[in-house]
């Protein structure tokens, strides 16, 4: 009986023993505290699956984030970033994450970790808008500058040609000896063809000072078809790299699309375009590619991450302005430092660029 209680005893200490880091276990992952945190499906930060959940690359990043911080999110969805930001600054949601530029305004009512992205405005538009037609070429290559060489030629050739068709008709010259408008007609064709270096073709002048006319005339004439041939190719090499939005400027009489209530939104509007709004990239896309829309503009790695993945629509010059995205907290929230040295982690252990390149290459 003794030896009985005694093997029954033992069991018990261990049996206790055993349970205290069990217990101690159970106890932490209680502990580990959920967030709640605001999304809304924009490709390629926040998808959302039939299934109602959520993947991306902010998604993916946020996951990485929780891990090193030691806290668990469960995501709710919203149809806009006003939203998400009124979600954070009403307590309704701990975090908000996805595309969210970080601004002055922004901060004065809630707080962002530092930049977990950085961004900026860009312009995407159908790939057959970069098909040049009369009118659009036209558009391209007319400058202040061909327009002055234009006028100087067409004045300089008058000018030359009656100069020398009246000196050399006055002093018997056979190639000059029409009078009046086909005089003056011979003398214009002249300087035409002399101005192309194209050769005197039937009219040769024989005086000395149409000869140093001429020698001024083809010299002018060579520096004028150099500088309308510079700028011509200069023009189509710009509109063939760059694309038809190089500034806001180029947007002042197209149909631009894009979200309400985002900075790209605010920025069109300072500059005195009113764009049209949409719901999602697909509407954006489908409107851009069938014509409906001129552009779409909107964040830069979205606009890349569509023109990579549909086809019909092309980006549309650089990037307009520079932006960063950053993750939503509460204003004095410690989440807001928790946040950044998670974020710090996954970028000194090469977790953030391993994840940025999965998604954007």
């Amino acid at each position: 009986m003794k030896t009985f209680l005694r093997f029954a005893a033992a069991l018990f200490v261990v049996g206790t023993m055993a349970f205290i880091p069990l217990s101690a276990q159970a106890q932490t992952a209680a502990a580990k505290p959920t967030l709640l945190v605001a999304v809304r499906s924009i490709e390629p930060f926040v998808f959302k699956s039939a299934d109602g959940n959520f993947s991306g690359f902010s998604i993916d990043l946020l996951d990485g984030i929780a891990d090193e911080a030691n806290f668990e999110v469960s995501y709710f969805e919203v149809d806009s970033v006003g939203a998400q930001l009124d979600a954070v600054r009403e307590g309704r949601a701990d975090l908000a994450i996805g595309s969210i530029s970080i601004t002055s305004a922004r901060e004065e009512t809630v707080d962002f970790s530092s930049s977990m992205f950085e961004s900026g405005i860009q312009g995407m538009v159908s790939s057959s808008s970069n098909t040049l037609d009369l009118r659009s070429l036209l558009a391209t290559v007319i400058s202040p500058v061909l327009l002055i060489v234009f006028a100087m030629m067409i004045l300089g050739t008058v000018l030359t040609g009656v100069i020398v068709w009246a000196w050399e008709r006055r002093h018997g010259n056979e190639h000059f000896t029409n009078s009046g408008s086909r005089g003056i007609f011979d003398g214009i064709w002249w300087a035409t063809v002399t101005l192309f270096t194209i050769g005197y073709g039937d009219k040769v002048p024989s005086r000395f000072l149409s000869r140093i006319v001429t020698m001024m005339w083809m010299f002018v004439g060579v520096l004028m078809v150099a500088t309308i041939t510079a700028e011509f190719t200069s023009s189509l090499t710009v509109e063939r790299l760059e694309g038809q939005i190089s500034s806001v400027s180029d947007l002042v009489d197209d149909d631009v699309v894009t979200y309400p209530g985002t900075t790209s939104w605010d920025y069109l509007i300072r500059n005195g375009i009113r764009p049209r709004p949409v719901d999602s990239n697909e509407e954006a896309y489908q409107q851009v590619r069938s014509g409906e829309a001129d552009a779409f503009v909107y964040d830069a790695p979205v606009i890349q991450w569509l023109v990579a993945n549909r086809a019909g629509v092309t980006v549309a010059g650089p990037v307009i302005q520079p932006e960063n995205f950053g993750i939503v907290t509460a204003q004095g929230s410690p989440l807001t430092e928790q946040v950044d040295r998670a974020l710090l982690g996954l970028r000194e252990d090469g977790t953030y660029e391993r994840l940025k390149k999965s998604y954007f290459g």
